[in-house]
Order: C-alpha cells, then sequence, then structure tokens
C-alpha cells in the first residue's frame, strides 16, 4: 500500500438536525446521494474517493471488508452535547446529584451498582425518550446531527464496521446506539465497570453491576487500549470532536482518514463550531462552521 498524504481546509455546513434518528440506507441508484445533508465541496468528495479507494480490489489502498474499521466519538460528534452532558443529565436523574462534567459523572455511576445490565439500559433509554432538551424541545433521543449519521450508514454500506468509542458509560449508549445509528451493542466501545453473576435467595441467577471501574477510563490515550482491547485492530477512519480523540487518530491504520470536528463554542445552534486543527501524515478532513 502507498501512504497517501492529505490535508483538506474547507469550510461546510453541517447545520442540518435529525429528528429522525437512524433511517436505513435505501438501495443504491444512479442518483441516490447517500450524504445529502453535506454540502457538495471537497469534504465530501474526499470522503467519497478515500471510500472508492479502500473499497477497490484494483487500488493500491484497497483494505478487505475485514479490516475496514472506523471508530466514531458520540458526545458531539454523532449527537448534541450542548448545553449539558446527555450522560450526565441521565445519571443526575437517576440519583439526584448535581455534577459539572462527564468525568464526574462516571464515577457517580458507580453508585448504581447491584443493578442488571438490562434494567439499566431499560432506564436510560426510558430517560433519552422522555425527557427533553431545553433547547430543541425534543427527547434526547433525537437530538442527532443528521450528517454524521448519514455518515454512518455509507461506511456500512460498503462493509465498514462501525464502532462508537466514547467516555460515556457502556450500557448508557447501549440503551440506544442500535435504533438511533445502527450500531449493535457489540460495537459499542465505553467506560465500563465489573459485573458479578450471582445466584438469588430463589435461585435465580443474574449478571449485575458492581461499583468497580474496568481501567482505564475510555477517554483520550484510554480510548486506544480499548480499541486494542475490544477490537483488535487500528481504524482507517476515525471521527471525532474533541482532544479525547486526539489518541484514537494518532493510533490510526497506516491508510488512514479523519474527521475532526470541534464544537467547544457551539452553546445553542445546530452547527458545528471552530475545527481542532493538528499535523497530520494522514488524510484529514477538518469540519468547520460556515461563517469560518
Amino acid at each position: 500500500m502507498k501512504k497517501r498524504t492529505f490535508l483538506v481546509f474547507l469550510s461546510i455546513l453541517l447545520s442540518v438536525f435529525c429528528l429522525g434518528g437512524f433511517v436505513a440506507s435505501p438501495p443504491a441508484a444512479a442518483d441516490y446521494d447517500p450524504l445529502l445533508s453535506w454540502n457538495a465541496g471537497a469534504a465530501k468528495q474526499t470522503i467519497f474517493d478515500f471510500v472508492q479507494e479502500v473499497t477497490n480490489p484494483n487500488s493500491d489502498n484497497y483494505v478487505s471488508p475485514s479490516d475496514r474499521i472506523a471508530v466514531f466519538d458520540n458526545d458531539g460528534t454523532l449527537w448534541n452535547e450542548k448545553p449539558k452532558n446527555i450522560y450526565g443529565l441521565f445519571i443526575k436523574d437517576m440519583l439526584g446529584n448535581a455534577f459539572s462534567t462527564k468525568r464526574d459523572a462516571i464515577f457517580e455511576d458507580l453508585k448504581l451498582q447491584g443493578l442488571t445490565p438490562e434494567y439499566y439500559q431499560q432506564k436510560a433509554r426510558f430517560f433519552l425518550d422522555n425527557s427533553k432538551h431545553p433547547d430543541f424541545g425534543v427527547p434526547y433521543i433525537q437530538v442527532t446531527y443528521q450528517p454524521i449519521v448519514e455518515l454512518v450508514n455509507y461506511l456500512r454500506s460498503n462493509d465498514f464496521k462501525v464502532y462508537i468509542c466514547s467516555g460515556a458509560g457502556l450500557d448508557f449508549i447501549r440503551s440506544y446506539a442500535e435504533d438511533t445509528y445502527g450500531v449493535p451493542p457489540e460495537n459499542i466501545i465505553g467506560t465500563t465497570v465489573q459485573t458479578k453473576f450471582i445466584t438469588k435467595d430463589d435461585g435465580s441467577h443474574v449478571l449485575v453491576k458492581t461499583p468497580i471501574l474496568v481501567k482505564p477510563i475510555n477517554n483520550n490515550e484510554g480510548k486506544v487500549v480499548d480499541i486494542d482491547r475490544y477490537i483488535g485492530k487500528k481504524p482507517i477512519m476515525t471521527v471525532g470532536n474533541s482532544d479525547g480523540d486526539l489518541a484514537v487518530r494518532q493510533n490510526s491504520s497506516h491508510i488512514s482518514m479523519r474527521i475532526e470536528m470541534w464544537d467547544e463554542f457551539c452553546t445553542g445552534s445546530l452547527g458545528f463550531g471552530k475545527a481542532y486543527a493538528t499535523r497530520t501524515g494522514k488524510r484529514a478532513i477538518k469540519l468547520l462552521s460556515n461563517d469560518e
């Protein structure tokens, strides 16, 4: 394979807000646009070119389906995380505690020991279906970014294995990811706790959550550790929006594309904020707000 170096600087409007969640890809057609919400331009074409290169058996950059690994961050990448982190709001709803960061929520989550993963996921899904975003007035499960959901669908239709790798709790993400993004539970990598298989007083058996974290926390360098632990291969596409995804980008495959978004300054709009810039020796797309 040839190592290719591409760096695309662009401005692209990604302000389409998804109020419908995951939609299955329709059959291929000559006029079918799998990235319909994306503006025509360098970013969109670069994605098409990359996918064509790695899926064409005659290409020097061909990648077999088993190695077409795409890793997406979740908060601020696949769905909204402003003005409050949704995972943190769920933990607050369960415990009634106040805290300020996702990391705080991770440690507060440990107090939910003794719950089965199934019950935890049921509670999370009920919260997401019935609690509304304060700015948009729709259930939290609907505050996804349509352009990035379209990208997930497009990759899956080209035999990519799409994973979500997030600092939020594993069972929290599993409660909605398949219905919302089409990403199944076994393709979710999140911060998790040890579980224990116990025998109840009535003789039945059940798996329960313990208050012991499985280390490392799935953020920053911890994401790289967990990608190796649960996937065992380096991704050829990474999509993220913060410093917490930097290590994943640095650990991507020899032939790879990364898509970076930065929404720290996006407090109420539907678009993305300022892009996060890093040195790259691989192909990269920086998604900027339309006012850059």
